[in-house]
């Protein structure tokens, strides 16, 4: 007895919100109703009570399924906390019933699995999985192609390029796992990797030999700097070191004598890898000798005596030269334009000169304002009031007339040349009043030029420490200083040249040293060098570049072993339902031009894969030529076909269909329903539809029971109104 569903009960899962409970007791169900009502719901919560995450995620082959986040193909509804579904199965043996839950976000601690089995048992978690993977024997691949048509498999055929139907045949057939680890292996560019990591490690081996020419060439060099100097091949070496170091402490100690100074304690190093520090500690105290020398310590206070007295000797001059140039340009003022005195005298004389004019205005004013209002009187006036004075009341002939003509003859004339006499003046005493402020500004800088210098010989006198008076040029008293200070350092130089060149030799020593040093450091590092090769390090690394290369074969060879197997496989499917695809083909179309539908498949040279070929009776490839019609009645004849051979691989005594009408006309349809009565003979059907010409056929062109389900009002925050009939 193959196994079928008895009933199945969802809660929270999809569209539903409510538990909802349905019963599969005939052979053929039908779901029926609208888009987004909930039908497809119904067929994917019994794949994923049965499969769990195995229905979700990139590797299932299906579409809607793939995504993460906001994206993702949810399990719970949005409404819910939890999504529950409990599917009853009726077998040889007896009931068995699956439940599985999942808890929005708990992950994995939210997921749970239970069954119960026909003796009253129940399996958990892990032990339930495989209770449930034993009892179905079909992986959730060969479920997705002979029991559960997806409605997305056949869209995709009908909708897909020809260069992408293998794709999908590959999913029709169940062949996506072996697709996705042939996509996993171009992926991976192991390739790629392989050369990346050789180039790399090739890269390593040139970087040594480089460096062992570059140090050997550096230590060719400085070998010949030491013969250079005195040293023989047989000299390179430490015992030479050490030795130039006890010489270099004696000489240090002689020195120091002969300065009748005390040595700082130097201790001679007790390798060669100590030189560096026995270097910079003889170093210091040859400058620490030199610094304290008693010659040397006054040529430096006589040097920095020097140096003082030249920059004040400079600014002295260059103050003298501030305060000439001042003097010059005051002097070259009064030149022009006078003293201070006589600036101040021509001010005054402006503005006396100026009061007896504004005198004058106003004695001539009066006159003229009474003129002026007597003209606009008698211009106001009427006709036979214009020659009446408006001062006196007497009538005078052409009265206007001879006050406009004294105004313009003698008043007028007299106040605009007083005014402009005025104004002439007024610009003199402006230009006086500015020149006596320029005096006043370079009298001022004069005397500012004065003080610096004043504060220039003071500065002179505190370092000479000798007063200095009006009739001194300290500019030749520092010409006479810096002189005498020149005459001793030359007396010094030369006391001091034979010190120089016993701490000349003994810093030649240092350098010496410094070579022997330098030369050891490059022996070591070539060593240090040419033994990377021995390291179990780079021992290492040949060992990864070997794995590597096998790891490649390996993978070339997986990767011609899964396409073998995936070939094979798809070859043995097509065999094994190949009469079944081909009548299926032909009755659902019914295409006269059809007498045969072949199905070949051959390695794909592009892309490694599954390449289909379909030809007809005359080897033709009808693909191109097909309707949508046609080619989602082949995608239906393939699933089909499939499913009925399926038989005997797995006890699954069940078909569920998701729309499987699309593109059909109605007579392709009806002859579909037939073809699906037959299979009601061996395993119960269910069929989600939204055609109600489809839903017409099924319940006219079924033989056998059916249950009819009519789905409607879904609503994201409710579940959908199912009402039943028989």
């Amino acid at each position: 007895m193959m196994l079928k569903i008895k009933a199945i009960e969802i809660e929270g899962f999809r569209g539903f919100t409510q538990k909802t409970s349905i019963e599969f007791e005939n052979p053929i169900t039908l779901l029926y109703g609208g888009n987004h009502q909930g039908k497809s719901s119904v067929l994917n919560a019994i794949e994923w009570c049965l499969y769990g995450d195995e229905c979700i995620g990139e590797k299932t082959g299906i579409r809607e399924r793939v995504g993460t986040g906001e994206m993702a193909w949810r399990v719970v509804n949005d409404n819910s906390e939890k999504a529950q579904v409990k599917l009853e199965i009726e077998g040889e043996q007896g009931g068995f019933t699956i439940t599985r839950i999942e808890v929005r976000g708990r992950g994995k601690k939210g997921k749970s699995i239970k069954m119960s089995l026909p003796d009253g048992t129940e399996k958990e978690g892990y032990e339930g999985d495989q209770e449930i993977a034993k009892l179905l024997r079909v992986s959730f691949r060969d479920f997705a192609t002979t029991v559960y048509q997806h409605q997305e498999t056949i869209h995709d055929f009908v909708m897909q390029k020809p260069s992408e139907q293998s794709d999908v045949m590959d999913r029709l057939l169940g062949l996506s796992d072996y697709r996705n680890i042939l996509d996993g292996i171009n992926k991976s560019n192991i390739l790629k990797v392989q050369k990346e990591f050789v180039e790399e490690f090739n890269k390593l081996q040139i970087r040594v030999r480089e460096t062992i020419k570059i140090r050997q060439k550096d230590l060719d060099d400085k070998r010949g700097r030491a013969k250079e100097k005195g040293l023989s091949e047989e000299e390179l070496n430490e015992k030479k070191l050490l030795e130039l170091a006890e010489s270099t402490i004696k000489d240090i100690g002689n020195f120091a004598q002969q300065l009748g100074l005390t040595t700082t304690a130097i201790s001679p190093p007790s390798d060669w890898e100590n030189t560096e520090s026995f270097i910079t500690d003889i170093k210091n105290e040859c400058n620490r000798l030199w610094a304290e020398s008693p010659d040397v310590k006054e040529q430096s206070e006589k040097q920095t005596k020097r140096s003082e007295m030249i920059s004040l000797k400079s600014r002295y001059e260059t103050q003298c030269g501030n305060l000439k140039s001042k003097e010059k340009e005051l002097r070259g003022f009064e030149r022009e334009n006078g003293n201070r005195g006589k600036i101040g005298n021509k001010i005054r004389k402006a503005v006396e000169e100026i009061e007896i004019i504004d005198k004058e205005i106003k004695q001539t004013s009066p006159k003229a304002k009474l003129i002026q209002e007597g003209i606009s009187i008698l211009e106001s006036a009427a006709p036979s009031d214009a020659g009446i004075c408006p001062l006196c009341g007497e009538k005078v002939s052409n009265l206007l007339e001879h006050l406009r003509k004294e105004w313009e003859e003698k008043i007028k004339a007299q106040i605009q040349e007083l005014k402009k006499r005025q104004v002439e003046l007024d610009k003199k005493k402006t230009n006086f009043e500015r020149l006596k402020k320029e005096h006043v500004r370079l009298d001022e800088d004069t005397q500012r030029e004065k003080e610096r210098l004043k504060k220039e010989i003071n500065n002179i006198s505190e370092f000479l420490h000798k007063e200095l008076g009006i009739r001194d040029d300290p500019a030749a008293i520092l010409s006479i200083e810096i002189k005498n200070i020149d005459s001793r350092l030359k007396e010094i130089e030369d006391a001091i040249k034979s010190k120089r060149s016993k701490i000349d030799a003994i810093l030649e020593k240092t350098n010496i040293m410094n070579l022997l040093y330098d030369i050891l450091l490059l022996k070591d590092k070539l060593e240090e060098i040419n033994q990377i090769e021995r390291t179990d390090e780079y021992q290492t690394q040949e060992k990864i570049r070997t794995d590597v290369s096998n790891l490649v074969r390996n993978v070339e060879e997986l990767n011609e072993i899964v396409k073998s197997c995936m070939l094979k496989e798809a070859e043995e499917k097509i065999n094994s339902a190949r009469i079944l695809i081909d009548s299926y083909f032909r009755r659902i179309t019914n295409n006269p031009a059809f007498q045969t539908l072949n199905i070949k498949v051959e390695e794909d040279k592009r892309t490694g894969g599954n390449f289909y070929i379909f030809e007809d009776q005359d080897g033709k490839r009808p693909i191109p030529i097909l309707s949508q019609g046609d080619l989602n009645s082949l995608a239906l004849s393939i699933f089909l076909g499939l499913s009925k051979t399926s038989g005997d691989s797995h006890p699954l005594g069940f078909v569920l269909m998701d729309d499987p009408s699309q593109s059909l006309d109605p007579q392709q349809k009806d002859r579909l329903v037939g073809i699906l009565n037959e299979l009601s003979d061996i395993k119960n059907i269910t069929v989600s539809t939204m055609d109600p010409e489809l839903q017409q056929f099924l319940k006219d062109g079924i033989t056998k029971v059916k249950t009819i389900y009519k789905f409607s009002d879904w609503a994201p925050d409710s579940s959908p109104k199912i009402s039943k009939e028989i």
